[in-house]
């Protein structure tokens, strides 16, 4: 590997990277000023964090909208999957552009077509609508996840459950769902993160529903507080639990099938 090589990817992880480590170190900072050198370590701001009633009603919106996303972000992504890559759809590629819309679509402009949409349909702004507008931006990525690993299955697993007999939901549900477990659990993963992390739909969506973004962004308006930086590193851990508890199942079915095909062996 080439010095350029290695000083760009050192500069990209830098860029990425170095605000979070940056954050999490402020948050520790004894003073209420964030600014070098620091005055002492304390977890005082995680105290206060823990006790913010707005906070914790906060994430505990945020979390309870974000499971159904990931959950109808899932569903749906499979359905875009299956269909995508069958080969007995006509316009595949048509579709599979059609679902990527919404990746492609300016987030405010795509909010705003959807808060007007809800309106004309007599849907008032609200946890409903959120969930809603959340899982059409979250289904591109479901569905490429899902599609990605569907183009590597064998088709002739079905193919023979078709010749001893099995109907198309079962071929389905024994054969192709099982092998498609892990993808669905990055499928959910993916979609919760995406609805924690969400801002610009929840400003025009939320209603009187407050989820942890928008008093995140309301609080960083007036005042740059260091509990914010609490709250930021706390949302991160539950972000990074989040991807470690979806790649520990992974590895754990994996290790299943691998025991399983040894068995048979």
């Amino acid at each position: 590997m080439s010095r350029l090589v290695i000083l760009t990817l050192g500069l990209a992880v830098c860029f990425f990277y170095l605000p979070i480590v940056v954050l999490g170190i402020f948050s520790f900072n004894a003073a209420s000023t964030m600014a070098f050198p620091l005055s002492g370590f304390t977890l005082s701001w995680y105290a206060d964090l823990f006790g913010n009633e707005a906070f914790l009603g906060g994430f505990v919106t945020s979390f309870l909208i974000a499971q159904p996303v990931g959950l109808l972000g899932a569903l749906i992504g499979l359905m875009a999957a299956l269909a995508v890559t069958s080969p007995r759809m006509r316009l595949r590629a048509a579709f599979a552009i059609l679902v990527l819309v919404p990746f492609l679509v300016p987030k405010t402009v795509l909010s705003i077509a959807q808060a007007m949409l809800m309106s004309w349909v007599g849907l008032g702004r609200g946890a409903t609508a959120l969930i809603l507008a959340q899982t059409l931006v979250v289904i591109p990525f479901t569905t490429t996840i899902l599609a990605a690993v569907m183009v590597r299955l064998d088709p002739r697993l079905e193919e023979a459950a078709r010749d001893l007999g099995a109907t198309p939901w079962q071929s389905f549900r024994r054969v192709l769902l099982p092998q498609l477990s892990v993808a669905l659990s990055a499928a959910y993963s993916i979609g919760v993160i995406l609805s924690l992390a969400d801002l610009t739909i929840s400003m025009f969506l939320a209603g009187r529903t407050q989820p942890l973004s928008l008093i995140v962004a309301s609080e960083f308006r007036r005042e740059l507080k260091p509990d914010l930086n609490a709250m930021q590193v706390a949302v991160l851990v539950l972000t990074a639990l989040i991807v470690a508890l979806t790649e520990i199942n992974r590895r754990r079915r994996l290790r299943g099938r691998l025991a399983h095909v040894r068995d048979d062996l």
